[in-house]
């Protein structure tokens, strides 16, 4: 199934879920603005050890300009495809996984992923607590 397919879907749409899949379309169309609106001036990436370059990432330049820079170098494609969405409240847990291809290869490698993202007490996105499969990473 496609990434639009599961950010279309609205079974279950409550206002969290409706936020959280916006800023993974707005990710996935390097869509700045929609990005910036959706976040709060200085989000934090919490990227699980052993992920590739793994650790807490601050603010927009640390987040956009530290961590997918690295991210974008290391891979020829690499996304989030998310599947199913639960609301916590002032949390909510999207469970999918990470396609990316490698320099040198024709095949995508699937990753599965659980991020929780946080709101403020405004609504915007204060941002992920992201684990992942990473031995995957290691081979």
């Amino acid at each position: 199934m496609e990434t639009r397919d599961f950010l279309d879907h609205t079974e279950g749409n409550t206002p969290g879920i409706r936020q959280i899949k916006s800023l993974y379309k707005a990710l996935h169309e390097k869509d700045e603005e929609t990005i910036r609106k959706l976040l709060v001036d200085e989000p934090i990436w919490n990227v699980s050890p052993g992920f590739p370059y793994g650790g807490v990432y601050c603010g927009i330049v640390g987040v956009f300009g530290d961590f997918y820079a690295k991210l974008r170098k290391r891979y020829k494609k690499f996304g989030a495809v998310p599947e199913t969405f639960i609301d916590g409240g002032d949390v909510v847990t999207v469970l999918g996984f990470y396609k990316f291809e490698k320099p040198g290869e024709t095949a995508f490698t699937s990753v599965r992923f659980a991020h929780t993202w946080k709101f403020d007490m405004a609504g915007r996105i204060k941002g992920v607590w992201q684990v992942a499969d990473s031995a995957i990473f290691a081979v």
